[in-house]
């Protein structure tokens, strides 16, 4: 079994924060969810290092999607309430940079395969 089968919950429920905000904003390109998921994943990675968590940086949509991307992580990582039921087990730290690394590269291949929101177009249709 792939890693990426076992924490497929975790995947779902971080795509799920971008999607949500893509249906509200129709216009957003795949490069905004790229953009929120390197964010996050910086963010985690540098406090996984023990290194001081730099800003973002990003405006807009952009950081309305991070914004949206990180609470998921935090609810995942057990540290915030979140949309799900109480009880859904914690993952590391570990756990959530490699699901943003998975999910940097997935929209990198469907952004290629199916033009600036291919990559929303493809991960809509599993999350209805």
């Amino acid at each position: 079994m792939k890693w990426t089968d076992d924490k497929l919950d975790v995947l779902q429920n971080l795509e799920f924060s971008v999607v949500e905000i893509w249906r509200t904003h129709p216009d957003m390109s795949d490069h905004v969810a790229h953009r929120a998921y390197e964010a996050a994943f910086q963010c985690y990675r540098a406090e996984a290092r023990g290194h001081v968590q730099k800003p973002s940086g990003l405006t807009g949509l952009d950081a309305t999607v991070f914004a949206a991307v990180k609470a998921m992580c935090e609810f995942r990582l057990g540290r915030a309430p979140g949309p799900g039921p109480a009880g859904v087990p914690a993952v590391s730290l570990e756990e959530i940079t490699d699901c943003l690394r998975e999910l940097s590269k997935s929209v990198a291949r469907h952004t290629k395969r199916g033009g600036r929101q291919g990559y929303l177009t493809f991960i809509d249709q599993y999350l209805k």
